[in-house]
């Protein structure tokens, strides 16, 4: 398996090979006094895995779901989605503390993958907007972006660009929840 950075490497040249705007939609690269400033604003020590991963880019625009349909959360918003997931839980789960471990990455249509900020390796957890479950889907975030890569490169995954009277987007198909949780076993995708 890849390190989370040259991982990121090739997500960043497969986009760039389909078209070259994709990966402008990739956020700034995220400062270590940016990720300090979030920890300490909201209290969530966010695992080396994910900081590594916001140190590569600081999210994508918001309203571009290219990551599989999966829209990259920047840090700015992070705490936003976190509120609005801890209240969708524990409305559903009011027993259970596991809301308060969650830290949502990636967003689409009501559903996240989160991380837990109690584990230090960065898994992916599916949380549905329709459902009260938390589940594994991916071990690594290096695995979930070898994952993308693969789909990639198998013409799994097709982009459109589309224009609103805010600007051009990226859409992709098909959304996140015709192929999640993961059916597409590629050699070398960590599956």
């Amino acid at each position: 398996m890849a390190s989370l950075e040259q991982a990121f490497g090739e997500v960043r040249r497969a986009l760039e090979a389909l078209h070259p705007d994709l990966s402008k939609r990739l956020g700034e690269p995220a400062s270590a006094a940016q990720i300090t400033s979030f920890e300490q604003e909201t209290g969530i020590r966010l695992p080396d895995p994910v900081r590594l991963l916001y140190r590569q880019a600081d999210g994508c625009n918001q309203g571009d779901g290219i990551f599989g349909g999966w829209e990259w959360i920047p840090l700015e918003f992070v705490s936003d989605h976190v509120a609005e997931l801890q209240i969708s839980l524990e409305s559903d789960r009011p027993d259970e503390v596991e809301a308060m471990t969650l830290v949502p990455l990636f967003c689409a249509d009501g559903d996240y993958l989160c991380i837990r900020h109690t584990e230090d390796c960065g898994k992916l957890y599916h949380v549905p907007h329709d459902s009260p479950t938390v589940e594994p889907v991916v071990e690594t975030l290096a695995a979930f972006l070898e994952q993308f890569v693969a789909r990639l490169s198998a013409g799994a995954l097709v982009f459109s660009q589309f224009t609103t009277p805010r600007g051009a987007y990226f859409s992709v198909s098909p959304p996140n929840r015709d192929y999640w949780p993961p059916d597409f076993d590629q050699p070398g995708s960590g599956y």
